[in-house]
């Protein structure tokens, strides 16, 4: 695993995010353009981890990790002290896709209103339609990893904020269903990740999106199942 420090952040690279370089293999990209999607992934994810950590930080816990996976990040923290309030978990699990939000969105703007030339402009259409072949093609390389990063930010920030298990839209939800409903919230929040799980997996299957399909299922699925094992240790 890769390790250092950003902002005062211990960060690792867990060695199966490699597997992204894999993934990308038969996309008909060159080579550069693989390297630069796995480029654009990794500054994404960290930014991503590091608005969960500021957040965390901000209110007084203490952070004791971040780590890039081949599917996402994980920011690893605890309260100091006295016990944080629900609204700040809320605002905690939220903070990690805000912050991606705004720099992705923030980007697209100023690439829209010429920052990178016309040919930028064309390319990166909208946050979530990037004609990234086409930049590849015409080796337009600053404008692919723009493109892929402001996709990534934007794209994954809003499913990421569904309340599917394993994804921080469930943590916000989980939030506010305990606090309506009391303890079984919990499970009432898990339930309704899995609907919402299996509505968007089949979104996905039906544009074609078969990996997007798969994963949605194994967030929700195995987030019951953690939940009854949990229940069952009890």
């Amino acid at each position: 695993m890769l390790r250092f420090r950003l902002f005062g952040f211990p960060i690792g690279i867990h060695f199966s995010f490699l597997l992204l370089l894999v993934l990308f293999i038969d996309s008909g990209l060159s080579g550069v353009a693989v390297v630069l999607w796995a480029v654009a992934i990794l500054v994404s994810v960290i930014l991503h981890e590091l608005g969960h950590a500021a957040t965390v930080r901000r209110f007084g816990g203490r952070v004791e990790g971040i780590t890039v996976y081949a599917l996402g990040g994980a920011t690893v923290w605890r309260e100091s002290g006295r016990r944080m309030r629900p609204w700040k978990h809320f605002v905690v699990a939220a903070a990690g896709s805000g912050v991606g939000l705004f720099a992705g969105l923030g980007l697209y703007l100023f690439v829209r209103a010429g920052g990178m030339g016309e040919a930028a402009s064309l390319i990166i259409d909208a946050p979530w339609r990037v004609h990234l072949r086409l930049a590849d093609l015409h080796g337009e390389y600053l404008t692919f990893v723009v493109g892929a990063f402001i996709w990534v930010s934007v794209v994954w920030g809003l499913v990421n904020w569904l309340p599917v298990g394993g994804l921080d839209g469930s943590k916000m939800l989980r939030v506010v269903l305990i606090r309506i409903l009391g303890p079984s919230g919990d499970l009432h929040a898990r339930i309704i990740g899995l609907i919402v799980g299996v509505a968007a997996a089949a979104w996905f299957w039906q544009r074609g999106l078969i990996l997007g399909a798969v994963l949605i299922l194994v967030f929700a699925g195995s987030d019951l199942v953690a939940y009854r094992r949990s229940r069952g240790s009890v």
